[in-house]
């Protein structure tokens, strides 16, 4: 199989992008980004269970920054 090739609901997603407007595939990509950090945020949460949201939003600070959820 061609892992370049976009097949089933994958197909599907491209034509739909395809045919939305520049204002449009913007606002997809920041929904993605939100939804993105909301997951990261309540993983980071699970691991971190003691946290307040300070520290828990510091590290997800450092995550986007530095691509590592460390604070030290």
């Amino acid at each position: 199989a061609d892992p370049g090739r976009v097949v089933g609901h994958d197909a599907q997603q491209m034509r739909v992008l395809a045919r939305l407007g520049p204002e449009q595939k913007l606002e997809v990509a920041r929904r993605l980004r939100e939804e993105a950090l909301a997951l990261k945020e309540s993983w980071l949460r699970m691991q971190h269970p003691d946290e307040d949201d300070t520290a828990i939003r510091k590290r997800l600070r450092a995550w986007q920054v530095h691509g590592h959820a460390w604070l030290d």
